[in-house]
């Protein structure tokens, strides 16, 4: 891998994962293993009376420099004048009104679940005609899983196309930096930074891209005149849904930091970073050695997910650390089991950059991805493999959802489906299992006069519709068909 890394700009890091959660969990090298510089926490560098780093650490990186000329600390060190004044450009920005809400409606979920919100159970049957439940997961699938790419890396697209067509379709979301897109900040890096063109057509393709910031932490120093979390967040979104036209960013991948220093503190992220994103996001993905989100505990805005951890999920004999994170726990529905707690989760892996040269087979951590992505194949029978950001919406939505059977009858069942969330953000359709009556052969579904999807699924002698219907977008009435 070690061939490509002259093309990833220095704002990516492939050292420090997300969040300082992700830091501790994906670190190549526990803090007890290190020395001088890299000893150093975040919390050690000096910062001001908000938490954010002073000009003086650069005094610190240029020692580094120094020591280990051929470094992101030494790159950083020269790039310094280029990011004060691609900063300088946005001196007079201001940070626009968080996602607008209609009163007594909620933005996100923003805040860390204390306790499960449901219970989790197996996949629910309504035992009577007309009965309705809603769906842990879209199309009553077991659990779900999402693919993620951190960084850009716009080079290995081609090979991920040819993994895309090798695996029947590979839903997968591509974190954008969007400083560099287009060769703003460098010309030389805009082969991994890719072209609003290239983002554009990936978009067409069926793909999907989010934010994983502006500047990748690149150089977070005010004095400098980095303007912020909030312009990291919300400038970052705002250039995406710019550039691509009727696209909507929904969500945020933390960024870690290619240069130690600028490694952000847990404190920090509370404090100023998490709040930026709460103002402009529905959830935020983290990092760390977790790749399973338990469905009913999920925090919107440190969405688990794992990349250094890739090696070790699908182990047959696991480290006992990492036991509970086995992506085959997902499928386990053993109220004995010691690790039941994420049975029918959400699972998310993500990557970095990817060898697609000829020693891919001799990486170790290649050989472990390519592993998942079999999982995710030979599974789509248990998965809903959703985009990330679908898989969100449907969360949020289905956490606060209330479904009313208005009518249940012979020749037509009604329902409501309302949720708390605000539907000018939240429009992705839940999947409500409806029973169907004995005698009805079929049915179709329309949502206030409109058609909407529906399977029938057959159990146990009994006819079953799996209706996709949007939350707050009017009654659900379904009709027989004869055939």
């Amino acid at each position: 891998m070690t061939k490509q890394l002259s093309l990833i700009a220095i704002c990516t890091s492939l050292l420090f994962v997300s969040s300082a959660r992700a830091q501790e969990a994906d670190d190549p090298a526990p803090a007890t293993q290190r020395t001088g510089y890299m000893a150093m926490k975040p919390e050690d560098f000096p910062r001001d009376a908000n938490g954010f780093l002073k000009p003086e650490v650069w005094d610190i990186i240029a020692t580094e420099a120094k020591t280990h000329p051929i470094s992101n600390d030494a790159s950083v060190l020269k790039e310094r004048p280029i990011y004060q004044a691609y900063y300088a450009t946005f001196a007079k920005w201001k940070a626009p009104a968080p996602l607008p809400i209609t009163e007594g409606r909620l933005r996100n979920l923003p805040d860390p679940p204390k306790e499960p919100r449901f219970v989790i159970t197996d996949k629910v049957w309504p035992a009577k005609a007309g009965e309705a439940s809603i769906c842990l997961w879209e199309d009553d699938k077991l659990a779900a899983m999402s693919l993620g790419i951190d960084d850009n890396n716009a080079g290995d697209i081609p090979y991920w196309k040819e993994l895309s067509k090798k695996y029947h379709g590979l839903n997968i979301t591509w974190n954008l930096i969007t400083c560099n897109i287009d060769g703003v900040v460098s010309k030389g890096r805009v082969g991994s930074a890719g072209t609003w063109d290239l983002w554009n057509q990936m978009v067409k393709n069926g793909f999907r891209v989010e934010s994983h910031s502006m500047t990748h932490n690149h150089g977070n120093v005010p004095g400098d005149g980095w303007p912020g979390p909030d312009w990291e967040a919300a400038e970052s979104a705002h250039m995406i849904d710019s550039h691509i036209p009727g696209y909507r960013t929904r969500i945020y991948a933390y960024p870690g930091a290619g240069v130690h220093a600028f490694g952000v503190p847990r404190t920090l992220i509370k404090s100023a970073v998490r709040p930026a994103l709460i103002k402009y996001y529905v959830g935020a993905r983290g990092g760390g050695g977790d790749a399973i989100n338990q469905a009913n505990m999920i925090d919107y805005f440190d969405i688990h997910s794992t990349t250094g951890s890739v090696p070790k999920i699908l182990d047959k004999d696991p480290d006992p650390r990492m036991a509970a994170q086995n992506l085959y726990n997902l499928f386990d529905p053993d109220p004995a089991s010691k690790f039941h707690k994420n049975y029918r989760g959400w699972a998310n892996v993500f990557i970095h950059f990817i060898n697609n040269e000829k020693d891919f087979e001799k990486s170790t951590y290649n050989v472990a991805y390519e592993k998942v992505l079999k999982f995710y194949d030979d599974n789509r029978d248990k998965l809903w493999t959703g985009y990330f950001a679908d898989v969100t919406l449907y969360a949020a939505e289905r956490d606060t959802a209330t479904l009313k059977t208005d009518e249940a009858g012979d020749s037509k069942i009604a329902f409501t489906l309302t949720s708390k969330m605000e539907p000018t953000i939240y429009d992705y359709p839940l999947t409500v299992k409806v029973r169907l009556p004995d005698a009805w052969k079929s049915t179709t579904a329309k949502q206030k006069d409109a058609a909407v999807p529906v399977e029938i699924i057959d159990h146990e002698g009994a006819k079953f519709a799996l209706v996709k219907a949007v939350p707050d977008r009017g009654q659900v009435v379904l009709t027989p068909v004869a055939k």
